[in-house]
């Protein structure tokens, strides 16, 4: 049996103190968009399964897109996958990944209870949680239980480094029950340590992100002329790109994308104030080739084939303190890409690419202009910038067997 570390003892009394209020935000959630599954789900009552899965959790959006290729390749060697996720929006873009033998299922709340409900009706032969969801009460279970658990594409934020002594503990709780910590670098690594987690348990493997994603069907051009995406854009975000592209007139069309498709209306009234005419995808509309019409992409699941035939690709949460958002997949279709100063969250990835001259990197949006006007003048630095940045991820083609290797190595994935 491994060594554990127990969370701090006011933590189950504060989860008790806590629970009314969570149960009743869970309440809210599931009656305002996400259903009575997500309710029923969030308490642990999901549906059994029958005992051996490979347990995956990936918080939403974000980390499904980055555990794909994993998890198609475990589905590829006959694996069954439970994915947990807490988000609707990670469960849509779960459901079109088109994995075989994946079940879907909304994560716990970390109350003793739902937890372990969970437990007992999914009876997973191993979990792997990508990135960093540390949930104390369910990881100290699942070791209890004897279910070997790793952290995989591990990835520790300034933000948690900075966090107080209570969050160390607990950190170091969660750090303390999982069998294996598979970072993406040496720094998250080390980030990993400082959390608490064992250093005999912590290894460094590569960063999932730059994994191939399962062959699929080049996606179809969604628009007929040629277009500039703002990709997963934040609150202000759309109104400052906005206002920039309302003042240059242009032979692309302008697609804006929010993180949050339910932002739409708001997003669509800064839009307008600015005398831009703005056409909604969840509508059923297009853009007819007007020099001041806007395409709000305001439905979730869609973004790839945009990604994947823009002209240019600005990133979104870059140009606002967000942390940024996964450049890698433009990057991956050979786009010319285009981010602001706020990397934090992807300060790897952008540093890798960086240092490839495979995209361009510029200080505020009052920069971006000239930037964009230089890249849309100018097909060949496109295609150039594109062709380097499909060369960086190239180079880690064989992330998902190192990940493989490395997961039965230490003893989580069960041999077949």
């Amino acid at each position: 049996m491994q060594r554990t570390t127990r969370p701090p003892p006011s933590y189950p009394w504060l989860l008790r103190a806590l629970a009314p209020v969570l149960a009743g935000y869970t309440a809210w959630r599931a009656g305002r968009r996400a259903g009575p599954r997500y309710l029923r789900e969030r308490l642990g009552l999901v549906p059994p399964t029958a005992p051996g899965a490979v347990w995956v959790h990936a918080a939403s959006v974000g980390e499904v897109v980055t555990a794909r290729p994993l998890l198609a390749a475990l589905a590829a060697g006959g694996r069954r996958i439970v994915l947990t996720t807490h988000t609707e929006t990670g469960a849509a873009v779960a459901a079109r990944a088109g994995i075989p033998g994946l079940a879907h299922r909304y994560l716990p709340l970390d109350l003793p209870g739902a937890v372990g409900r969970f437990l007992d009706r999914t009876r997973p032969a191993c979990g792997l949680v990508v990135e960093t969801e540390l949930w104390p009460t369910l990881l100290t279970a699942a070791a209890r239980r004897g279910i070997p658990v790793a952290i995989v594409n591990g990835r520790v934020s300034h933000r948690s480094l900075r966090g107080g002594r209570y969050h160390r503990r607990l950190a170091a709780a969660a750090l303390g029950a999982v069998t294996a910590v598979l970072a993406r670098s040496a720094a998250d690594a080390e980030g990993f340590r400082t959390l608490g987690a064992p250093p005999e348990r912590v290894r460094v493997i590569g960063n999932l992100k730059f994994a191939p994603p399962p062959q699929a069907a080049a996606p179809a051009r969604p628009l007929p002329g040629p277009f500039v995406l703002a990709a997963s854009t934040h609150e202000d975000e759309e109104r400052r790109i906005g206002a920039l592209w309302a003042g240059r007139r242009r032979g692309q069309a302008l697609v804006i994308a929010p993180r949050h498709p339910e932002r739409a209306g708001a997003v669509a009234a800064a839009l307008a104030a600015l005398g831009l005419a703005v056409r909604r995808r969840s509508r059923g509309e297009t853009v007819a080739g007007g020099a001041r019409e806007v395409f709000l992409l305001d439905t979730v699941g869609e973004l790839e084939p945009y990604l994947a035939h823009a002209e240019v690709v600005i990133m979104g949460g870059s140009f606002v303190p967000r942390g940024g958002h996964n450049l890698l997949e433009p990057a991956r279709h050979g786009r010319a890409v285009v981010v602001g100063p706020h990397m934090e969250n992807f300060a790897e990835e952008t540093d890798r690419l960086l240092a490839a001259e495979a995209i361009v990197r510029v200080a505020d949006e009052a920069a971006l202009g000239p930037v964009l006007d230089a890249l849309l003048a100018d097909e060949a630095r496109r295609r150039a910038l594109g062709r380097r940045a499909r060369a960086v991820l190239e180079a880690e083609a064989d992330v998902v067997a190192r990940y493989l290797d490395a997961l039965a190595d230490c003893g989580v994935l069960p041999a077949r």
